[in-house]
């Protein structure tokens, strides 16, 4: 399960789009995609491009486990009976996946670099020598900083967005993003810094039911990105990470972490270090936070 509060406009951005003009126009489906659940969203537009309200809330269990490459199989039976009332009609497909799907590798600068063809081979070279697999079957995508900065790079299995791809086709649908939670927890968070203007630095934290994603920004370039498996006390797992990494690298000693405290944290529970709660721009109403809350408690032990 993913614990992330939604905010349309803001977590995924209407220029990351591939059907960007429906960003703008359309109501958004949102479909978030984890090993045991398939949560689907609607938001109406209210005419603002950042302008939603929730409109419906489906949850929908699934059989997967945190270990498996791909979704359960049960997933495509559950999402052909969601969408089959939802065939041919204007909706801004949104697809989040769960990070355990996703592969992410900060590459550093390399000026030799000077064709496409060639920053590519460096991309696939990377991931395959940081996951120790050929990584041919993956899509991957790069995210390059300014001139002399790392390269954010993440890779997907080409057959997840194929099958994707091929089920929303089914149904007259087109997604307009496919992406990894984690993204949605960066964009929030720098949203939150642009808005507070706090300097571009933190540790970015997306949290799962078994898997925490943690990125490393500084000045705005990416220094590293972790998963970590977790357990019921993941917050003393996040602790002990944060501890290592400084011994490694002192210089990241007083970056705040963006977590909302929505997730249960308390500030106590994560000391020393700093946590900024990431307040959503939109809120989706009482009850649905309210939902939201008891989910969140249910899965997190008492501090």
């Amino acid at each position: 399960m993913l614990h992330h509060y939604p905010d349309p406009g803001v977590d995924c951005r209407w220029r990351d789009s591939q059907r960007w003009w429906q960003a703008l126009t359309a109501p958004e489906l949102r479909l978030v995609i984890s090993c045991d659940e398939l949560e689907v969203f609607r938001f109406t537009r209210q005419g603002l491009p950042n302008s939603r309200e929730l409109l419906d809330h489906q949850r929908h269990a699934l059989p997967g486990n945190g270990q498996d490459m791909m979704p359960p199989e049960a997933l495509w039976q559950t999402l052909d009976t969601v969408l089959s009332s939802l065939a041919g009609q204007y909706w801004h497909v949104v697809v989040v996946l769960s990070n355990q799907y996703a592969r992410w590798l900060v590459l550093p600068w390399q000026a030799e670099l000077r064709s496409q063809a060639d920053r590519e081979a460096y991309y696939l070279h990377g991931l395959q020598q940081a996951f120790a697999s050929d990584m041919q079957d993956w899509q991957v995508r790069a995210q390059a900083g300014g001139y002399g900065q790392a390269t954010l790079v993440n890779a997907l299995p080409a057959a997840l967005s194929e099958k994707l791809h091929a089920v929303l086709a089914e149904h007259r649908l087109s997604p307009g993003v496919i992406v990894p939670a984690w993204v949605l927890s960066v964009n929030q968070a720098l949203y939150s810094q642009r808005q507070q203007r706090r300097s571009a630095d933190g540790w970015i934290v997306c949290r799962e039911s078994g898997l925490l994603t943690i990125g490393c920004l500084m000045q705005g370039a990416w220094q590293q990105v972790r998963q970590l498996p977790v357990g019921q006390q993941w917050q003393q797992s996040l602790v002990q990470l944060l501890q290592r990494e400084l011994v490694v690298h002192p210089e990241h000693a007083g970056l705040p972490v963006y977590l909302p405290k929505l997730n249960g944290v308390m500030q106590a529970s994560l000391a020393p270090f700093e946590v900024l709660d990431i307040l959503p721009a939109h809120g989706l109403g009482e009850a649905f936070n309210q939902s939201m809350r008891r989910r969140m408690a249910d899965a997190s032990p008492a501090v």
